[in-house]
């Protein structure tokens, strides 16, 4: 019998052209933010302002007195915008002779690494407050609905109101959601499957409480230590954070990346003064002008609730 092991040529690798799935995060935070823009040749600072409240009036008017005109008062909130770019060659060889496309394959990569700077610098302007918006530690060893309908409660105490859309917003780890899903308090967690409009869903959002949607991802910040991390969770009201652009050169709006592509510039290239032989076969490149910024350090619109996990 001949068998292949002694036909030398036959013992050859057989090549998949296409690549294996990543783990890749998802993107939240952005989603929290209220978006605005900087148009073109204006400068790199955004400028919002808000009235000051006035207190009610309780002193009744003198007659046949004029009284005293009331000032308005203002405060203004700034952010400056800044560059943010990477980029990515490939040589004319590797374009020659790789198995498969090496440009959309890096320009995929990229993308990724673009959104997940996009979703990691909102997250540290929530992350960055915690001298004046103290964390919040759960009510018992694990999140529960209570805690969700707390610390909204907390905030419409001090009078912030939800999201255009009627309800507050919330990212929290899949483990902390775990243990949120796992609370049968009558009443409680409401899932996505018993909406009355199903279709009507911010990306990942798998359910709410008392007013609160709650969307998942794994890029929330951790606190701790192995193998007792805290992940937190963020609760978020209207008008908490802003994230501003450069018109024409902000970021793109990417939740999922496995569905959704990041807006990569991909270019073949040539001989040029910058290589004179040629060797760079093609590049890619992202670059985009972007900032987040806390509107109200007055009376923060948002929570951060620290969360152990049961899971863990």
């Amino acid at each position: 019998m001949t068998s292949t092991g002694t036909i030398t040529h036959l013992v050859a690798k057989f090549y998949q052209r296409k690549a294996l799935s990543q783990l890749k995060k998802q993107f939240r935070f952005l989603g929290a933010t209220m978006p605005d823009s900087i148009p073109l040749r204006n400068g790199v600072t955004i400028q919002w302002y808000r009235y000051s409240l006035y207190a009610a009036n309780t002193t009744p008017s003198a007659e046949g007195t004029v009284g005293t005109s009331l000032p308005l008062t203002t405060t203004t909130v700034t952010a400056t915008v800044s560059e943010y770019s990477d980029y990515i060659t490939l040589s004319k060889l590797l374009s020659e002779t790789a198995i498969d496309n090496m440009a959309a394959n890096a320009a995929d990569q990229l993308g990724y690494r673009a959104g997940l700077t996009v979703d990691t610098i909102a997250r540290i302007e929530f992350d960055a407050n915690t001298t004046g918006n103290p964390d919040i530690t759960t009510l018992g060893a694990y999140a529960t609905v209570n805690d969700i309908r707390r610390n909204v409660a907390d905030l419409k105490g001090h009078d912030v109101r939800p999201m255009s859309d009627g309800d507050f917003y919330m990212i929290a780890h899949p483990y902390t959601t775990f243990d949120i899903c796992s609370d049968n308090t009558a009443g409680g967690f409401i899932d996505i499957t018993k909406y009355g409009r199903p279709t009507d869903l911010y990306e990942g959002e798998i359910g709410k409480v008392y007013g609160c949607r709650i969307v998942e991802s794994t890029n929330v910040a951790t606190g701790g230590t192995a193998p007792n991390l805290l992940y937190y969770a963020y609760l978020v009201g209207n008008e908490a954070v802003g994230a501003v652009d450069l018109a024409g050169a902000g970021p793109s709006k990417v939740t999922d990346p496995e569905k959704q592509a990041f807006r990569i510039n991909t270019f073949s290239s040539g001989p040029n003064p910058a290589d004179p032989e040629g060797k760079i076969g093609s590049y890619c490149s992202y670059r985009f002008v972007f900032a987040v910024k806390t509107l109200d350090t007055s009376t923060y619109r948002y929570r951060r609730i620290s969360c152990d996990a049961s899971l863990v």
